[in-house]
């Protein structure tokens, strides 16, 4: 047999497909009149960068190729094209680095890719590639931009609305009645609209546009020069934001920008997510990102002011609670009252301080919380008429909520820390309640209430005294709790508390130390009273000055013992939950921010939580509301390698669109950031001059549609044909990394609802089911990186062992969705995998395969199909490497197994597949071939396998027929040689058979 030679063969085969047009895509009219159903099978396209591919790029294309081999087998019409993310900031940096034009730049690595994904064999359609820096290609992108920029959210209907309706409204009837998701602060009627000059009228509908200008709090990359999306800055080794891209500082600045109203969508990208089949871990990471919470939105007036303070929060029913309110320091608020400051100078270094502290650190619970009081400035709660102080914190962010927020230390775990650090007040207004699951109430039974004390009593050395409770009321149960018993009238709860310690315990030299600014209530029967009780508990501390005790009453000690336990077991200890609340307390001090009962809530004492929120909320004039922590996505970019921004101001200030497109990037040879708010096209002196925007698009905007385009990427008058829309509709499976989950996965959504909403896409989600790779490590277990020298290049690898074998072994390494490390040494035992089938040829015969390999052959397939439909590429493989395995042991293998197993792993390896499919006599490619079924008949097992013991313990196996009766089964388990030298002058007292499974057999 001729020697696998893979550089011939793999040459070969690539040129064969380009030329016969083998993974040519049919256009919808072709694929109907076949009867083609679509399959669209979809890589995330990739930014051309200078260095090539490594052994880890290719990983997500072969595993999505093998997908899409396997649909054209199976008869679909597959979509399975390449393009290239060539804009935006990698592009640029790698241009700026080896000065040399971006254009230039994008061609040349264009080049280098197309090369190396070639030589893999990867079965795209590259008549079909994009490239996002092409102008028919960005004509369309700056097309969208300006359906966006021409468009609002109608929020009763649900959907985008042409701006001239919003207009038309306004002309009419003003904006009071106006359904839009919208940042408009003015009031006004349709009289007032008609008399608003252009510049006025352009400022109003820039809060109603989904493409709007507006002053903006922006990350500023000096480094970079540009501003960045939150989802492109990362925390530094130092705790400080920088750049994910070149690690450079990033800081807040407040500057005028073109943004997407993407909050619009964010309910709609909430619950899109419920439809789509993507991983529940990429799912959870754009929930939080978009972070919806409903709460109530309520108006704190402030004193001797007509400003009001509007606060967010989901826990209407603390509301009595307050003790102070916080605004943003970057809140305009501030400004507002600057009259009424006394502290002004304080304040206004604070605020100056803050400005250097990364947003993540304001955030993050852990950080130390800081602020600075408002002083003259009081707001008043609306649901009791209290005055309460003002401050301004860090750990209030104007991005988030309405910058302010209403400070409920006893139930809000940030503002019990900021109340302890500064001495505020605290005040339970939520009673945590518990139910006596030993002693529950009983129906018909009468209902009283009580308030009873939890006394702490502490030793020098911090053990605490315990009761241990015995008989009496308590019965067979034992309750350990402090030192417990009832306030009698006139008695407050530490006059209490000192009475029964002294009553309980006999001690009466003590200190007392606190009251636990927490009470419990407790629902249980009292048996010995034959009522259901309602206990307020409160809990007081003391210390213990001495030993001195007293003679106590044999009628209050005969029911419990008591012993000093330290602190750090109490909690294990104590068995009902009131004083396991209190003991969590003690050890660590913190709010209760948990649902419960009201108190010190006027009327509503006594209410639930759930049920006073509502009830609160109307009772103050607030409404419910529901937030996202998502903010709208700031989309210009100061930079010359992005697609124009296709509008143009003229000397009054007022904005148009461009009206013939593409608006094309202009020729320049300075190309560099300016480090100002401004990009490069602001000294292209024509460009200015002609009024056009200076600032370009994002890298995202280009790829937050490509995969319409793909759809129709020749068609000229429209970003792609309403006829290819309707027949591919959307993605059938999309493959790509995971880190894109707050960026691109989440922009495109965005982007294609919109379009949606416009009449151009015709689903609600791009993607309906997405898979994502795991990284290739380098052999040190880091990332390959050119900084570490540990990049392999797969040209090598193609070269040494052939693209068939790096295929198999990359989708042999593990889950498709783990990291794993390179092994070159592994890689062997792939390319052997490969000429041991290649050596298999030769036994291929007209004769029938011996059955029992040919049960093997339909489990294969039966495994395989599975397995890429799951992408558990390295189980498929393993399981056709145990088929060649059981092959090898027997003489020969019919033409047509031999042929099915071929088309099995011909999307794993499929150069030399077709090349052996060739040799068989096949006109047509393997790739064309069909899928192959398996037969059910064959898979059935005609043995079974049955375990045999003796007295509960296994001692022996059996292989019987799958007819076998239950007799018959017995009977050979009986006789079976191992089992007699068991059983042999024992006396069987019975057989035990177990159904499919077992024999037992008991002497």
């Amino acid at each position: 047999m001729k020697e696998y030679d893979h550089s011939k063969i793999e040459k070969k085969w690539q040129k064969k497909w380009s030329d016969d047009g083998v993974y040519k895509t049919l256009d919808s009219k072709k694929a109907k009149t076949k009867k083609l159903k679509p399959f669209y099978v979809l890589d995330m396209f990739p930014y051309p960068s200078g260095a090539g591919l490594h052994v880890g790029h290719p990983r997500g294309y072969i595993g999505s190729d093998v997908y899409a081999r396997v649909k054209r087998m199976q008869g679909f019409n597959v979509l399975h094209p390449m393009g290239y993310d060539a804009f935006g900031l990698p592009a640029e940096q790698y241009a700026i680095e080896h000065k040399i034009h971006p254009r230039k730049a994008v061609d040349i690595n264009v080049k280098t890719f197309e090369k190396q994904l070639s030589i893999i064999g990867l079965s795209y359609d590259w008549s079909r590639r994009v490239n996002t820096t092409d102008t028919e290609y960005y004509r369309w992108t700056q097309w969208i931009f300006l359906q966006l920029f021409n468009s609002y959210y109608d929020t009763k209907k649900n959907k985008a609305e042409s701006i001239d309706s919003l207009i038309k409204a306004f002309e009419k009837s003003g904006n009071a009645k106006i359904n839009a998701h919208h940042t408009c602060k003015i009031i006004f009627s349709g009289k007032e609209w008609k008399n608003f000059d252009a510049l006025k009228k352009q400022e109003i509908l820039m809060n109603y546009r989904l493409a709007y200008e507006a002053e903006s709090e922006v990350n500023w990359c000096e480094g970079l020069g540009t501003v960045l999306a939150n989802d492109e800055i990362v925390d530094g080794k130092d705790g400080k934001t920088v750049s994910e891209r070149g690690g450079f500082p990033v800081e807040k600045m407040v500057i005028k920008q073109w943004s997407m109203r993407i909050t619009a969508y964010a309910d709609r990208l909430i619950k899109g997510l419920e439809t789509l089949e993507w991983s529940s871990h990429i799912k959870e990471i754009q929930k939080n990102w978009i972070g919806e919470s409903t709460g109530s939105e309520i108006e704190f007036k402030i004193k001797n002011s007509n400003e009001k303070i509007k606060v967010f929060t989901t826990r209407p029913d603390t509301l009595f609670g307050v003790t102070y309110v916080v605004l943003a320091p970057e809140s305009d608020l501030v400004e507002k009252l600057n009259d009424q400051i006394k502290n002004k100078k304080e304040v206004e270094k604070y605020i100056s301080g803050v400005k250097s502290k990364p947003e993540d650190d304001r955030k993050n619970a852990e950080k130390e919380k800081t602020g600075v009081v408002l002083e003259g400035v009081y707001a008043i709660n609306p649901a009791n008429g209290e005055e309460v102080p003002v401050w301004i914190a860090d750990y209030v962010l104007s991005s988030y909520g309405t910058g302010a927020v209403m400070a409920v230390p006893a139930h809000d775990e940030r503002d019990f820390e900021f109340s302890k650090k500064y001495n505020l007040p605290l005040r339970q207004v939520i009673v945590p309640c518990f139910e006596d699951e030993v002693h529950p109430w009983q129906d018909g039974k009468e209902l009283t209430r009580r308030d009873v004390v939890h006394s702490v009593l502490r030793k020098n050395n911090g053990d605490i005294l315990l009761l241990y409770w015995k008989g009496g009321e308590w019965k067979n149960n034992h309750p350990i709790t402090f030192i417990v018993g009832g306030i009698e009238k006139g008695e407050n709860p530490r006059e209490a508390a000192i009475r029964e310690i002294k009553e309980e315990t006999g001690y009466v030299n003590i200190k007392f130390v606190e009251q636990v600014p927490f009470s419990t209530q407790s629902k249980f029967f009292a048996a010995h009273k034959n009522v259901n009780r309602i206990a307020d508990v409160y809990c007081v501390v003391f210390d213990l000055i001495d030993e001195e005790r007293v003679q106590t009453k044999e009628e209050d000690t005969k029911f419990h013992d008591f012993k000093f336990v330290p602190m750090s077991e109490i909690r294990k200890e104590v068995n009902i939950k009131d004083d396991q609340f209190f003991a969590d307390y003690l050890n660590n001090p913190s709010a209760f921010c948990e649902d419960g009962i009201l108190s010190n809530s006027g009327e509503f004492c006594g209410m639930e939580s759930v049920e006073a929120r509502g009830k609160i909320t109307k009772a103050v004039g607030g409404k419910i509301v529901t937030k996202y922590k998502m903010r709208d996505a700031i989309f210009a970019r100061q930079r010359y390698w992005g697609e124009p921004i296709p509008l143009k101001r003229d000397k009054n200030g007022i904005i148009s669109a461009v009206k013939k497109l593409p608006l094309e990037l202009p020729k320049v040879t300075s190309y560099e950031p300016t480090g100002k708010a401004e990009g490069p096209l602001a000294g292209v002196k024509a460009w200015v001059k002609d009024g056009y925007e200076t600032n370009t698009m994002p890298g995202w905007a280009g790829s937050s549609w490509y995969f319409l385009r793909y759809m129709d990427p020749k068609n000229s008058k429209s970003l792609a044909g309403e006829n290819e829309i309707n027949y591919w509709k959307n993605v059938d499976m999309y493959v790509g990394g995971a880190e894109h989950a707050t960026g691109h996965l989440l922009y495109s959504r965005f982007w294609h609802k919109f379009l949606k909403d416009i009449g151009v896409a015709k689903t609600e989600e791009p993607f309906k089911k997405m898979k994502n790779q795991g990284m290739i490590l380098a052999s040190d277990n880091r990332k390959m990186s050119k900084r570490w020298g540990n990049v392999i290049n797969p040209d090598e690898i193609v070269k040494t062992y052939g693209a068939d074998t790096l295929r198999v072994y990359e989708m042999f390494m593990g889950p498709f969705d783990q990291s794993l490390p390179w092994s070159t040494e592994s890689i062997i035992g792939s390319r052997r995998f490969i000429e041991r089938v290649y050596r298999l040829s030769s036994k291929v015969s007209k004769n029938k395969t011996n059955p029992d390999l040919e049960k093997v052959l339909h489990k294969t397939i039966k495994k395989v199909n599975e397995d890429i439909e799951n992408f558990a590429f390295n189980t498929a493989i393993s399981s056709m490497m145990i088929f060649v395995n059981e092959a090898e042991k027997h003489e020969n293998i019919s033409v047509s197994d031999f042929k099915m197993f071929l088309q099995i792993l011909a999307p794993f390896a499929p150069h030399f597949t077709d090349e052996l499919w060739y040799e068989m006599g096949e006109k047509n490619s393997i790739h064309v071939s069909g899928w192959p079924k398996y037969s059910p008949k064959k898979i059935i097992e005609d043995t079974m396998k049955i375990v045999v013991q003796v007295n509960g313990k296994v001692r022996s196996e059996l292989s019987v027929s799958i007819d076998a009766t239950e007799d018959k089964i017995k009977e050979i388990a009986l006789n079976d040689n191992a089992i007699i030298s068991w059983t042999e002058g024992k006396e069987i007292k019975r057989v035990i058979y177990v159904k499919g499974r077992l024999v037992n057999i008991v002497f």
